[in-house]
């Protein structure tokens, strides 16, 4: 499905299962890059009086974890032809979107770290920057290995959907569609939406019949999603079909949670600086919160 794959990772990161999964959505023809970005402050240090030994030391130190790393390569086995590099470099986040800009991948795959840090919690860290700054799918992978029959599980529009247009729902669902495929995964569309409250409706007559208020707001939801769902031609009735009243943030967790998902696929609209400002993103709210693997399209 993906030719060109970058695998990248800290040092200290690393997780074989980044590999391993990048291999599965790959044909036997794809290429990977297996980049890893290393760096040790006190080694600086200490070398900083002599600088010409220091980059010698260097040099042996990011030659020796390239042979690490090829020697890893070899006992994976893995189909598709893996290249490995290896770079000193101070920041992960700015050595992979460096490389990222080099290598030109159909999709990148970070390894999930856990936020131990609260302040790292609130703001994000390298991954929010990834999906903010990162045009092309990025696969978020946890070191945990997807079931044999994974379950996918794609967010169609948990945003807001009439402000969206019709383009990235579809490119969601084929997405969607052909990772099931090509994994013989179990294949779940979800939507969030909201119905109004009963407080803030006036009118008397709407107030009486507010149940049937909102069946009708949710089968029009549903409609909508079926329209969208119909060119796959698959049989996503219930319960692959799942709709779902509140907000993405709280909701989706708890669906990914119950239903044992491995692989959740969002969609990263582009808004402008207002809106990131005032609202911030449905999609990077939930990085801190969700634990299952994490595709991330964008909105192009």
């Amino acid at each position: 499905m993906y030719q060109r794959v970058l695998v990248t990772s800290e040092e200290t990161h690393y997780s074989q299962q980044s590999l391993m999964k990048a291999s599965a959505l790959c044909s036997e023809s794809s290429h990977i890059e297996w980049f890893q970005s290393v760096y040790n402050s006190s080694f600086e240090t200490a070398t900083a009086e002599d600088l010409s030994s220091q980059e010698d030391a260097l040099t042996l130190y990011v030659k020796h974890r390239l042979n690490q790393a090829e020697r890893h390569i070899d006992e994976l086995d893995l189909p598709q032809d893996i290249a490995a590099d290896i770079r000193w470099h101070p920041s992960f986040l700015k050595a992979a979107l460096e490389e990222s800009e080099r290598y030109q991948p159909d999709l990148m795959v970070v390894p999930r770290v856990r936020k131990h840090d609260l302040l790292d919690w609130l703001v994000g860290g390298d991954e929010h920057e990834l999906v903010r700054r990162l045009h092309e799918p990025l696969l978020l992978a946890s070191d945990q290995p997807w079931q044999v029959h994974p379950r996918i599980a794609v967010a169609i529009d948990p945003f807001h959907l009439d402000s969206r247009n019709h383009p990235i729902e579809r490119e969601l669902l084929r997405v969607a569609d052909s990772l099931a495929q090509r994994l013989s995964a179990e294949l779940h569309v979800v939507h969030c939406f909201q119905t109004l409250p009963q407080s803030v409706i006036f009118d008397e007559h709407l107030v009486e019949d507010f149940e049937s208020l909102q069946k009708q707001v949710g089968e029009e939801h549903r409609q909508r999603i079926e329209a969208l769902i119909e060119p796959l031609n698959r049989p996503l009735g219930p319960p692959l079909l799942k709709l779902i009243v509140g907000d993405a943030d709280e909701k989706l967790p708890e669906f990914c949670q119950q239903e044992k998902i491995d692989l959740l696929i969002l969609g990263a609209p582009e808004k402008g600086w207002v809106e990131r400002f005032l609202m911030g993103s449905t999609t990077a709210r939930l990085l801190n919160t969700i634990d299952s693997d994490i595709l991330v399209i964008h909105d192009q």
